[in-house]
């Protein structure tokens, strides 16, 4: 049969293939999110729990502390958010608030009372949600560990490229924690303005000449648009036990500011990586059936528009890992020393003692602005064929800034940096690097 022939016979198997065609890509092939078991730190973690150990014992605060030592997880990375957007809403309220914790690798979730919730990754299905049921332990026993479903109900939505995705939302809060949803709410970015951040979170710490929606709550008349915001202080503040009863946390009332951006920055990283792994491959996988129906050698090279999809895919994980459009900090930030002590902990750093984890906060949050992500599971994970056109490219952009436009927020002097750091630390780098 000809080539034509075979372009009908693909278009008929097309025409009767299943609705699973039309279910979302990470439930498609090669992917199969929901019927792969997941293999991630934290499925690790919970298989290797013994009866009676760390996991099985104490209390649920002491659980959690043992949860994060096991993850690699700092306290000092807490942040606090008492808007009612979980899936632990009735436990969250402005006196109960969520806990949130994280680190380059997982992100976890802690409600007095609740569960634990865990993203990690996993390096065939991206980003994985699990909930770790401390309501229903049995004694010296780890807690069951359940993959929901339902999590993807806001967590695959268009905002996310309608893949497994993180979400910072800033919302209008009522005295209850529930959003004025009437009111609109803001999906936060590291472009995002500073006024439109926070709403519906606690913050110590300040971001001097700009105001935000953090320590507020707000009001309207019944189906009414117009709010009425109230602020719970009208100054910066260094801990939150005025306002509630801090000690069940791990970190007492501190919710700080650069541990709130730096968690909005990852997010969106993060985000950019996993669409990056899943769309790839699932380009990949496409390719590679499209070859066996033509009977063509499984490395002939990728058609034009398969090849576009992978230099989009590079250049979105750049937009982010680079900062392109970050809001601009004219009066800086200023948090507390304990968060920058522990992020300091994790730095790789080059010969001269530089390092991507280095902070500047005033004008802009990092000193080096290529993601300190670059060293995460996330992008290690990534398939070999589109980490190196990131790296290809991010070699470009660091050698040739003229070249580049889109990221002229660069000085040449920053692009020196930058790339003797990562040829100085980052393993694996493609051939280019080492010209």
């Amino acid at each position: 049969m000809n080539r034509l022939g075979l372009s009908f016979l693909a278009i008929g198997m097309l025409a009767v293939a299943p609705l699973a065609a039309f279910e979302p890509l990470y439930e498609r092939a090669p992917i199969h999110y929901h019927e792969t078991e997941a293999d991630t730190p934290i499925t690790r973690l919970i298989d290797q729990a013994k009866e009676g150990g760390k996991l099985a014992t104490g209390s649920d605060r002491e659980i959690l502390t043992a949860f994060l030592e096991a993850l690699d997880v700092p306290i000092e990375s807490q942040i606090l958010v008492f808007s009612k957007t979980s899936a632990q809403n009735s436990r969250i309220s402005p006196r109960t608030p969520r806990a949130i914790y994280f680190s380059d690798n997982a992100y976890v979730g802690w409600v007095q009372g609740g569960e634990i919730e865990v993203t990690s990754f996993d390096e065939k299905l991206g980003m994985v949600f699990h909930l770790v049921k401390l309501t229903s332990r049995r004694p010296n026993q780890p807690p069951e560990l359940v993959r929901d479903r339902s999590c993807l109900n806001c967590h695959a939505g268009s905002s996310n490229q309608n893949l497994p995705g993180l979400m910072v939302r800033s919302v209008f809060p009522q005295d209850s924690g529930q959003p004025l949803f009437q009111a609109g709410t803001f999906h936060t970015r590291q472009d995002s303005p500073i006024e439109e951040r926070w709403g519906g979170w606690y913050v110590t710490g300040e971001v001097e000449e700009l105001a935000h929606m953090g320590n507020s709550l707000a009001s309207a008349k019944r189906r009414d648009v117009e709010v009425t915001i109230h602020p719970m202080t009208d100054k910066p503040v260094s801990s939150l036990g005025e306002f509630f009863d801090s000690e069940p946390y791990l970190n007492g009332g501190k919710s700080d500011v650069v541990a709130l951006m730096t968690l909005e920055h990852q997010v969106g990283v993060h985000n950019a990586l996993v669409e990056a792994n899943l769309t790839t491959r699932s380009t990949l996988h496409r390719h590679r059936e499209m070859q066996k129906a033509f009977g063509e050698s499984p490395d002939a090279p990728l058609s034009e528009t398969n090849q576009r999809i992978l230099d989009h895919l590079a250049e979105r994980v750049l937009k982010h890992m680079l900062y392109v459009e970050e809001i601009s900090l004219p009066g800086g930030v200023e948090g507390g020393a304990d968060f920058l002590a522990a992020f300091a902990e994790g730095r790789v750093k080059s010969k001269e003692g530089r390092s991507l984890r280095d902070f500047r906060l005033y004008e802009r949050l990092m000193k080096y602005r290529c993601s300190h992500l670059i060293y995460s599971d996330a992008f290690a994970q990534l398939p070999d064929r589109i980490r190196t056109i990131i790296l290809e490219k991010l070699h470009g952009i660091l050698k040739r800034p003229d070249s580049f436009p889109e990221f002229a927020h660069l000085s040449e002097s920053e692009c020196g940096h930058i790339y003797e750091i990562l040829s100085e630390t980052l393993p694996d780098l493609p051939a280019v690097w080492e010209k």
